[in-house]
């Protein structure tokens, strides 16, 4: 069954094709000022219109973008002449000995008429009709390329600025920061690895997050650490599972696609759950088709109630519609005490 949008470029191009016709009939029908002659003369012209724009679609949808587009201009040039002259051929067959002997033997060609220079003539004819649908269709071609660059442009620039939204985080930075210095009074023996790893997330956040994709392994490394950090803040009243599986070798993701839902655990689950809490993080890559489950519990403290993080994942859910927009797969539940975050994206 065809799309609406194929049926519309068909109906469009019916139009043009009866519009044109009849335009060139009443002018031909206007200079022999016959009363009688309109729906022969808009008879011929649609035989020969048959051919002349048969040529144009033949040129302008398969020639073209075959030989020309693809820099084999000699094939080109041979095949587009051969053509036209086959079709310049049949058009004398059918209209001259066929159609016009029945309807106007007057204007017939005689046999002896079709000779190699009025086949290149009536080629030369048809090359007109060629040159003007060339140029309208790479002219609409030019603006929609145009169109869809500005729009990528914008995009673009969207996904950097919320990806500078989330890098400026105040959660990540201030969190991590009063994590040291609560570690430095409490628990100085792990002030040294607690750095290193709050470095390493720092690097991460603000220059290899920079573009616009990064090795898969390199994120997985961003939520080790950042883990690390945060379940020294919690301490045990927040059990922490995460579980890597499958080769990464190679592949690459987003920047901060992962991370971002792994946050949005620890901020609007344990971060918001005075009690104890649980937070599960399973990642499993087979081939190249990346599942990420990202789940916490929440709290049923009538302080939190249903609903209150709605949004929370809004950001990145557009930075996936940006980046994977035909690969991915996200789907986002609300269970009792629970919030889960499923995603599948083809890398």
């Amino acid at each position: 069954m065809l799309s609406q949008k194929l049926r519309s470029r068909i109906f469009r191009h019916l139009v043009l094709f009866f519009t044109m016709v009849f335009l060139f009939a009443w002018v031909a029908y206007s200079r022999s000022g016959d009363p009688g002659s309109f729906w022969k003369g808009y008879l011929m012209v649609f035989t020969n219109a048959l051919f002349f724009f048969g040529y144009a679609y033949i040129s302008v949808y398969l020639l073209i973008p075959k030989f020309l587009l693809t820099r084999r201009i000699f094939f080109f040039f041979i095949v587009f002449v051969l053509t036209g002259l086959a079709l310049s051929l049949l058009k004398f067959l059918f209209s001259d000995y066929i159609f016009y002997q029945a309807i106007a033997p007057e204007n017939a060609t005689p046999g002896n008429l079709i000779t190699l220079q009025a086949l290149l003539v009536n080629t030369k004819d048809m090359t007109f009709i060629v040159a003007v649908f060339a140029l309208a269709k790479f002219a609409r071609d030019y603006y929609t390329l145009e169109l869809n660059n500005r729009e990528l442009q914008r995009k673009q620039l969207e996904a950097e600025l919320k990806l500078i939204e989330h890098q400026m985080d105040p959660h990540v930075i201030f969190n991590n920061f009063n994590n040291l210095y609560s570690i430095s009074i409490y628990r100085p023996e792990h002030l040294k690895p607690t750095v290193k790893k709050l470095k390493a997330i720092l690097h991460y956040l603000f220059q290899e997050s920079k573009s616009d994709k990064v090795l898969l392994a390199k994120e997985v490394e961003m939520i080790n650490n950042y883990i690390g950090l945060e379940t020294l803040r919690f301490g045990d009243r927040l059990k922490v599972r995460f579980e890597p599986e499958g080769h990464m070798n190679g592949l690459k993701i987003a920047p901060l696609i992962l991370y971002s839902f792994v946050e949005s655990c620890f901020v609007h689950g344990a971060g918001e759950n005075p009690r104890e809490s649980w937070i599960k993080i399973e990642l499993k890559v087979q081939d190249s088709r990346l599942r990420f489950v990202a789940a916490n519990s929440v709290s049923d403290s009538p302080d939190y109630p249903a609903g209150r993080n709605d949004g929370r994942n809004e950001n990145s859910i557009r930075r996936l519609e940006l980046a994977y927009p035909n690969s991915h797969r996200l789907a986002i539940r609300e269970r009792n005490n629970e919030h889960e975050v499923e995603l599948h994206v083809s890398l």
